[in-house]
């Protein structure tokens, strides 16, 4: 039986995944895609091909990036190998003449999940079906920084995130609604009430991207009548606050002895 792999996180560790594989729905909880963003982190995505051993995550790094107590950050890993195990990836691919013709593919993220019992670790090897979308990747990728986006709570911040990242150039992200609740794998009481979406879904995930990630995003819905077809969404880095230029001439304020 393979060991674990002896992967470890690099210095400034970054998800990078094919935009196919970003735009497509995840089917994972919160502590499913930490685990599975973790895994993904420790690969190389120009490596030739994926891991032939099992990926090793540690309880105590599973805590540390996601700022969590080992016990706890054990347990949510436990948790996460579990039901990672029956999770699938859904995508659309377009094929036929002008791409008229659609084909539903689906996906098992893992091959096998494994755990050494009282040693605070598991291991995952990613299913040879996903190979493609995370290594040998040469164009249309989306990297970002695994750091930027631990500090998530809600998966649909951090679905959100990954889109507007794999737009990163163009600063604008342009889905159709049904296309968005896919991705967002909302439930379908949202996909018939938008009110429901932006109150539970957008408005929350934008606040949190505001203050976790400084990202900067406003969202507009297009209309085709009275019908809601399309979002659009603008975003840019939230620039900080200059500090003043010359510091010579800020006075410190005189402590009162009441202070």
């Amino acid at each position: 039986m393979a060991n674990p792999s002896k992967e470890t996180l690099p210095a400034s560790p970054k998800v990078t995944m094919h935009n196919t594989l970003v735009r497509a729905s995840h089917g994972l909880n919160l502590g499913e895609k930490r685990l599975v963003s973790l895994a993904v982190a420790k690969l190389s995505p120009k490596a030739a091909a994926l891991p032939t051993k099992p990926i090793r995550i540690s309880a105590h790094e599973f805590a540390e990036e996601y700022g969590l107590d080992q016990s706890d950050a054990y347990k949510q890993l436990r948790a996460a190998q579990e039901k990672l195990w029956n999770r699938t990836i859904r995508h659309i691919e377009h094929y036929g003449k002008n791409g008229t013709k659609v084909e539903v593919v689906k996906m098992r993220w893992v091959t096998s999940a494994r755990y050494k019992d009282h040693e605070g670790e598991i291991g995952i090897s990613f299913s040879p079906e996903i190979a493609q979308f995370l290594v040998q990747l040469k164009k249309h990728f989306t990297s970002y920084q695994l750091r930027q986006a631990a500090a998530l709570r809600s998966v649909y911040s951090w679905r959100l995130y990954e889109n507007l990242q794999s737009h990163e150039s163009l600063g604008k992200w342009k889905v159709d609604i049904e296309r968005f609740h896919a991705v967002m794998e909302t439930p379908k009481s949202y996909q018939t009430n938008f009110a429901q979406t932006r109150r539970w879904v957008l408005e929350p995930a934008i606040s949190e991207l505001a203050e976790k990630c400084a990202l900067d995003v406003t969202v507009e819905p297009e209309k085709r009548g009275r019908r809601i077809v399309a979002l659009v969404f603008s975003f840019e880095p939230i620039r900080q606050m200059a500090l003043p230029f010359n510091l010579e001439s800020v006075k410190p304020t005189a402590l009162t002895e009441s202070e």
